[in-house]
């Protein structure tokens, strides 16, 4: 079985293909060249050590020949003569940017800059500097893009400084302030970063003063205005490339020192006040993260993705990474609660959680070419498990969600649930019931449990996490063979 995976086609001489349940990448003759040289080299097994690169093996001919053929077929764009094929080591979710709070797109901004000195110190260098080229093992970064690897060639202003900016300095630029984030920059940018003058409207108070950052946007001018000057920088950088390579290395550091530069403040949004816990007794959240956890537990595998929804500073995500050893995506509306996870969370399961933009009731859609480039959240997240901890009333009351709808939206993943819930008596139930005159919908733990039985085999009250939020189990989705 061949698949053509989304946003594969736009560099010419690459591609990553999965063929019969492996990812490989097909090089082209000068590509596969340059990941030769980084294979062989002791760059390699550091960087795939510590996690920073997917690990990457050559493919005898007898075996590169049958997926080559396989990608022609499947793709109608037939590899150079002398392509080479590499398996690739997958990476087990895929994120976008524009689900990114702003920590993750700084950390994926410094990985690139990071590699790319790297590379340099072994003649080799990376032809874009996209966003997309960076995935998240739990928080940690990890290049995936082997593609985007070439030879060094001098040329000291760096042909993708513009993507680069594009992709992660104006975002974070814009994203600095405390009421838009780098996400809402993408959304805007349409799915391929946000432009210089786009982002110049957009910059909060302080980052328009910064001189700094206008200057490094002013090097992404279209480009037959600076072609003159560009042509003769290359010409002066073949002859002494020595110049040339440290010239390359101050552009780089000084693309990193403008990315820290940017570091937002917390933002200020409603939910990050749940991170400082006063909504529950320290009772209660042991409780609630005990019940998360006896339920992951409760069946081998549960643990093997688990989507925390509504997670927000990653308590119960931390929990169970550490006592049941899931892998766990937590899914939040709130970018300031992630970041406060990001920055929070213990470096010894770092690995094991990812922090992700997201609204259970509209999340991320396929989009790109034919709805293919960029796959939806459902197809790129299928997880073993879902947890939902006090989310319910924000979805039903205050979104005017029917809570057949709501529960529909989580069982479409087709996984074991647990859900906490904040019956009508409860404070913030009563708080956002207030606010809404003539609310007429039917909101309380009976008709949550009617929902549940509608679409799960098995529905079990598991216990109580304070007087008025129960904990309930439903696993068997009806209709599931």
């Amino acid at each position: 079985m061949t698949t053509l995976p989304t946003a594969s086609f736009r560099d010419p001489e690459n591609a990553a293909f999965l063929h019969e349940g492996t990812w490989t990448r097909i090089a082209g003759p000068s590509s596969a060249a340059a990941l030769r040289t980084l294979r062989s080299s002791d760059l390699y097994a550091s960087l795939t050590a510590a996690g920073s690169l997917v690990a990457f093996e050559e493919l005898p001919d007898e075996a590169a020949g049958p997926i080559i053929r396989a990608y022609a077929a499947s793709s109608g764009r037939t590899p150079a003569p002398d392509s080479a094929v590499f398996s690739v080591e997958p990476v087990d979710v895929i994120t976008y940017p524009w689900e990114w709070p702003n920590s993750l797109l700084e950390a994926a901004a410094l990985l690139t800059l990071d590699l790319r000195l790297s590379l340099l110190g072994i003649g080799l260098d990376l032809k874009d500097a996209s966003a997309f080229n960076v995935q998240f093992r739990g928080m940690q970064p990890v290049f995936i893009d082997l593609g985007s690897v070439e030879r060094w060639r001098p040329n000291p202003s760096w042909n993708a400084s513009r993507q680069f900016i594009e992709h992660f300095i104006n975002p974070l630029a814009v994203g600095s302030g405390e009421r838009v984030t780098a996400a809402d920059a993408w959304d805007l940018g349409r799915h391929r970063g946000l432009r210089s003058d786009s982002a110049r409207a957009l910059l909060p108070k302080k980052a328009r003063r910064s001189l700094s950052l206008l200057l490094l946007q002013a090097t992404t001018r279209p480009v037959e205005k600076n072609a003159p000057s560009e042509s003769t920088f290359a010409d002066t950088a073949n002859k002494n490339q020595d110049l040339a390579r440290n010239a390359t290395r101050s552009l780089t550091k000084r693309l990193a020192k403008q990315v820290r530069r940017l570091h937002g403040k917390e933002h200020a949004t409603t939910w990050v006040d749940y991170g400082t816990r006063a909504h529950y007794e320290s009772d209660d959240l042991t409780r609630k993260s005990a019940l998360a956890t006896d339920f992951i537990k409760a069946d081998e595998g549960r643990g093997r993705l688990v989507l925390d929804v509504g997670g927000n500073d990653g308590f119960t995500a931390a929990h169970l990474a550490r006592h049941a050893g899931a892998r766990v995506i937590v899914m939040d509306a709130d970018a300031g609660a992630l970041d406060m996870l990001h920055q929070g969370l213990p470096a010894d399961i770092g690995g094991s959680v990812t922090p992700i933009l997201g609204d259970i009731t509209n999340l991320t859609p396929a989009s790109g070419l034919l709805n293919r480039e960029f796959a939806a959240f459902t197809e790129r997240v299928q997880p073993s498990a879902v947890i939902c901890q006090a989310v319910l009333h924000h979805v039903v009351i205050t979104q005017g969600t029917p809570m057949q709808f709501a529960v529909d939206a989580l069982a479409a993943f087709g996984a074991p649930l647990q859900v906490e819930f904040a019956d009508e008596n409860d404070e913030k139930s009563r708080i956002l019931l207030g606010q809404i005159p003539n609310w007429s919908g039917d909101y309380s733990t009976e008709t949550l449990l009617g929902a549940l039985r509608n679409r799960f085999a098995h529905v079990e009250v598991m216990g109580t996490t304070s007087a008025t939020r129960v904990v309930v189990n439903a696993w068997g989705l009806l209709g599931q063979r």
